[in-house]
């Protein structure tokens, strides 16, 4: 039970299609930032599962993210907007052969609310259920699709960044984070 809260609470079923995803990107250039304490490998507490930030760029940073022994990459970019931090996710190209098959994959960004503090990191990811009630009740409109049980917004980033904002410190938005360890 307390290992389904965890990956609930993380959002890990983004990597599987289960959150919101985005077109497009969470930030612009100037949103960038780079925390240096961020760089190191994480995981809970109880868990084998890890993610690895390490710098790439000036305000960037390969993610490698090991669930049951298996690696997956990503590009992610840290930026602040207002007062909060933010993460995107956006997949590294997989190792596939085929590229045929490789065309018909369409990479998407996810984001999560961000709190690093000393050796921890929380992260919440953006409830897809709380937005598909949102859209559902006629309280938010925001461009979007249906796809799979999940929804891909279609917006632009500008807009992206005031939703976000506007629902940072709604827990039904971006529910109690998941907690992460330092390791290393």
């Amino acid at each position: 039970m307390r290992t389904a809260i965890i990956i609930a609470a993380f959002g890990l079923v983004a990597l599987i299609g289960g959150c919101v995803r985005s077109l497009h990107p969470l930030f612009n250039e100037e949103d960038l930032v780079f925390e240096p304490s961020l760089v190191g490998t994480w995981s809970e507490e109880y868990d084998e599962d890890t993610w690895t930030f390490q710098k790439s760029g000036e305000n960037a940073y390969d993610l490698i993210v090991t669930e049951g022994g298996l690696p997956a990459g990503f590009d992610a970019k840290l930026g602040r907007l207002g007062s909060y931090l933010f993460l995107d996710l956006y997949p590294q190209e997989p190792d596939i052969k085929n590229d045929f098959y490789k065309f018909h994959l369409i990479p998407a960004h996810t984001f999560s609310r961000v709190w690093l503090e000393k050796d921890s990191l929380h992260l919440s990811m953006l409830d897809n259920d709380w937005l598909k009630d949102m859209i559902d009740q006629g309280e938010l409109n925001i461009e979007h699709e249906l796809l799979d049980g999940g929804i891909v917004l279609t917006t632009a980033t500008d807009i992206l960044q005031e939703f976000v904002v506007k629902y940072a410190e709604d827990d039904r938005a971006f529910p109690v984070p998941g907690k992460l360890l330092r390791q290393d």
